[in-house]
């Protein structure tokens, strides 16, 4: 007797719409939640958490856009502290820590290995001598650990930024978001020329800081005078090296001229200095000789009208560093005098010329007798020298030998940025070499007046060209594992 058939078994049934959207509905809902429950601390933490998850989400899933937004923070921190109080102080160096975590492990998931920077190893030995001068000077650890990082952060950010695989069509987003950012200074600077008291008044909450003759000393967007041309002398080393190396043109002439001529408006003697310098050497070097025969045609009509203001303005600089009872003189010899007497190490990190000493008022201050120095005092609107320098800070609390190690992490940066990638090196991956030769050479120069290595706007640009280069070298510039890949943190 045959068996009987089986009967068909009806195809399973698919979920409702709306059992569908219920894991969604539910994640919403307790979001919300928790947002609203976040605000019982105050309007601005469900804010900041909301934000902290959409940067996790865009390092993850977009890391470049996240590199191009972490560069942007750390130029617009002033601003922002201004604006969102100390919170917005804290984006541009969460920026960057968000940035190392997510794109190093992003790059240990997708590739096994991560690209390592020239001078990596040296740095390191600054960081560790740093940290043992702090435990040797027995500084506290939530001193320590936050200086430790505010010290390295530019290196930190290059590091980040090797990690991806840069394109050409990448360099080309970077060339243009410079040109909006010198239309956006150019713009800025000129309101603020025409309305010096009404823009001053809006963006810093005080009259202009100095004139010469009838020009005011500009600020744009920032609250002094020096964060804004150092960063128009940042964007003008790139629309120089952009003419010199990739293409020259009236459109890229308009924006040197521009972004070169609202750095010398704000009559900062260092980056005048500074970016006349650099310029002159990279023009030098790059310039053709009808190039060169027009700047030196040119040269003495714009020396008769600016020489005047300049000389003035480099002589009062001077005296600034030369007078024994000035701000700036007790700044850097008592970091000499600090280094002596913890020799061979220093103070520590957070001790002695760095923002966690000013902060913090260091007890060695009291020692070396700057609360009677006007500009060294511990009153926060009384001591705006306290970190007018680099280099003070940096031997004095790693001493000597961790300067030496500091020193020699830039030179192996320099010499990566000097070598070319490869053979066929593509004009942009040029242009972006050659410009983080410049802003090494202009933040070298600057460094003797202003903490350039860990100060916004200008601090990441050079660390971020080193960090691009580095990944240019390790993949090849066609995405393929190259031979020069690096596989040790030593420089």
């Amino acid at each position: 007797m045959p068996a009987p058939p089986i009967p068909a078994q009806a195809p399973p049934r698919a979920p409702s719409r709306g059992f569908a959207l219920l894991p969604s509905a539910l994640l919403a809902g307790t979001s919300t939640v928790l947002l609203v429950a976040l605000a019982a601390f105050g309007p601005v933490v469900p804010l900041a958490v909301l934000g902290a998850l959409l940067a996790v989400l865009t390092a993850t899933f977009r890391p470049k856009a996240f590199a191009l937004i972490a560069l942007v923070a750390i130029v617009v921190e002033a601003p922002l502290r201004n604006v969102l109080g100390p919170v917005g102080g804290y984006a541009g160096e969460g920026a960057i820590a968000l940035a190392a975590v997510a794109l190093s492990t992003r790059r240990l998931v997708t590739e096994g290995r991560l690209v390592w920077l020239p001078g990596t190893g040296w740095f390191a030995g600054y960081l560790v001598i740093g940290l043992l001068s702090s435990v040797a000077a027995e500084v506290p650890a939530d001193i320590t650990l936050p200086a430790s990082y505010v010290a390295l952060k530019g290196v930190i950010f290059a590091f980040a930024l090797a990690q991806l695989d840069w394109t050409r069509e990448d360099l080309v987003v970077l060339v243009r978001v410079g040109i909006t950012a010198i239309v956006v200074m150019a713009t800025t600077g000129l309101v603020n020329l025409v309305f010096p008291a009404t823009w001053t008044g809006l963006t810093t909450g005080n009259p202009p800081l100095s004139y010469v003759g009838p020009i005011p000393a500009l600020n744009g967007v920032f609250q002094h005078p020096a964060a804004f041309s150092r960063f128009c002398g940042v964007l003008a080393v790139g629309a120089l090296v952009y003419g010199l190396v990739v293409r020259r043109s009236f459109a890229n002439g308009v924006l040197l001229v521009a972004s070169g001529g609202f750095a010398l408006l704000s009559f900062q003697v260092k980056s005048i200095v500074g970016l006349l310098g650099t310029l002159a050497v990279l023009g030098g070097r790059y310039l053709r000789p009808v190039g060169a025969a027009a700047v030196v045609a040119v040269a003495p009509l714009v020396l008769l009208v600016a020489a005047p203001p300049v000389v003035s303005l480099v002589s009062g600089d001077i005296t600034m560093y030369v007078d024994p009872d000035s701000a700036r003189f007790r700044l850097v010899q008592g970091g000499a005098t600090v280094a002596a007497e913890y020799f061979p190490l220093g103070a520590g990190f957070g001790r002695y010329g760095s923002s966690t000493a000013a902060e913090n008022y260091s007890p060695l201050y009291y020692d070396l007798g700057f609360p009677d120095r006007y500009g060294l005092t511990p009153e926060p609107d009384s001591g705006q020298f306290l970190n007018d320098s680099q280099w003070p800070a940096i031997y004095g609390e790693t001493g000597w030998i961790g300067a030496f190690f500091f020193a020699a992490g830039l030179a192996c940066m320099l010499v990566s940025l000097l070598r070319r990638t490869t053979v066929a090196e593509q004009p942009l991956v040029h242009w972006i070499r050659i410009t983080g030769v410049g802003w090494l050479f202009l933040l070298l120069v600057e460094s003797v007046a202003s903490p350039v290595f860990v100060s916004s706007p200008s601090f990441p640009f050079v660390f971020a060209a080193a960090g691009i280069v580095a990944a240019f070298r390790a993949t090849g510039q066609d995405g393929r594992p190259g031979r020069h890949r690096l596989s040790s943190p030593h420089g």
